[in-house]
């Protein structure tokens, strides 16, 4: 059994350990461990995650008594997902699909459209963007830490 709840400040270093595993899982066949690293590091401290929390909507999927996924809505002009991510080995369960969902309702008839940042590189979040209906608006490339990402900007409708 599983539930989808808004996360608190309790949750941060549950939030962090998810994040840790699907960007090892993902980005270490696409970035220098040094670039995880230091994106994982800027993000995910504990004290800055803590200060998300105040103005931002996380939710996290638990299941038995561990977090295994969050989902990171940012809003105001517009509603962006900041960040959604699944434990490696609890992707494929509708765990990605239950968060976009529940924190998109949250936005219920305030938004006519969500935004998203995903590198092109991450074949299998593109597919699931895709396959939830964002479309690609634009791709660009952006230097972080000394590397180049390709990234792409998605839009849903909703």
């Amino acid at each position: 059994m599983y539930k989808v709840r808004t996360a608190t400040p309790y949750d941060v270093i549950g939030i962090r350990n998810v994040a840790t595993k699907a960007w090892y899982n993902t980005y270490l066949n696409i970035y220098a461990a040094k670039t995880v690293n230091e994106l994982l590091a800027a993000s995910y401290n504990e004290e800055h995650l803590k200060k998300r929390l105040e103005s931002q909507l996380f939710l996290v999927v638990e299941s038995n008594d561990e977090i295994i996924g969050f989902a990171n809505f940012i809003y105001g002009t517009e509603l962006y997902l900041s960040a959604h991510y699944v434990t490696p080995v609890s992707q494929h369960h509708g765990y990605g699909t239950d968060l976009l969902e529940q924190g998109i309702a949250q936005f219920k008839d305030q938004y006519d459209e969500i935004f998203l940042e995903v590198d092109n590189k991450n074949d299998e979040a593109m597919a699931f963007y895709k396959h939830k209906g964002f479309e690609v608006v634009r791709s660009y490339e952006h230097v972080m830490y000394g590397e180049t990402m390709d990234l792409a900007l998605m839009r849903k409708k909703l």
